[in-house]
């Protein structure tokens, strides 16, 4: 599979997203056009606006699509990983948290398929990392081969851990998100122990999955995914290859990473 060349169907159906969903239909067979949409949206997928044709030709005329299949073809050669659809679309402007946390970019995975939301001025680093952090996530889990409703919320810290990390390692440390670094060591210990040990094998449909993982209510930010950078991180800096971490299970790695001891 390549990148699709959305860009054509936004030229033809960009000011009325739920129709250019119904494409995507065949990709998601229990979902229709209307669902499909309300689904992306948390992940960054634009609303409609009246520039909408003005920032796809933008996009287009910085070759946005040839940039993201370029960092895909080379993923999928680094990690031997499946050949998957490969969805652009822009971003959400008014999307708070993914200006705050991703510079206004976004990205959802599946194991048979990824999109991603970007915006005319995102530079190569930024492409590639998204590129390198979603398809981090296919790779995963394909190996897991979990169902979502399978999955525990160990499972989904350890996934955004490692595709973070792998961030870190194949595109630089200056490119990885910022809330890699919003807590110390001694804090992310005291998360994980508070917040995240206690319920750490609650499926993806308990009603705190998303607010841990998140950090959302009166959970630290981005709670989740910084206790998962920083168990994979354990890891690396034990000299276990980023190649066999993504051979584990969620619960080796834990213990590899002696994170329950605060060591």
């Amino acid at each position: 599979m390549a990148v699709f060349r959305t860009d054509q169907w936004l030229e033809k159906d960009g000011s009325q997203p739920i129709r250019l969903c119904e494409r995507l239909t065949r990709y998601f067979p229990d979902a229709n056009a209307r669902d499909i949409y309300h689904y992306l949206l948390p992940y960054g997928m634009y609303r409609p606006a009246k520039n909408i044709k003005e920032m796809v030709e933008q996009m287009k005329q910085n070759d946005m699509w040839e940039r993201v299949e370029a960092v895909y073809e080379k993923r999928k050669k680094d990690w031997n990983g499946p050949d998957v659809p490969v969805f652009l679309f822009p971003a959400d402007v008014y999307n708070r948290k993914l200006t705050r946390e991703f510079n206004g970019k976004g990205g959802v995975a599946f194991h048979d398929k990824l999109i991603l939301f970007l915006l005319p001025h995102h530079t190569d680093k930024e492409i590639e990392a998204l590129m390198t952090h979603e398809y981090n996530h296919v790779c995963r889990l394909n190996k897991q081969k979990k169902k979502y409703e399978e999955m525990t919320l160990l499972d989904a810290v350890v996934l955004e851990g490692l595709a973070e990390n792998a961030v870190d390692c194949y595109v630089g440390s200056d490119h990885r998100a910022s809330w890699t670094s919003y807590y110390s060591d001694e804090q992310l210990h005291r998360f994980w122990q508070r917040y995240v040990a206690p319920l750490q094998s609650i499926s993806t449909q308990h009603p705190l999955y998303s607010r841990i993982l998140y950090g959302l209510g009166f959970y630290p930010d981005m709670v989740g995914y910084a206790v998962g950078y920083a168990i994979v991180r354990r890891c690396l800096e034990r000299k276990v290859r980023f190649s066999e971490l993504m051979d584990m299970d969620s619960g080796r790695i834990l213990r590899l990473a002696a994170f329950e001891d605060g060591e």
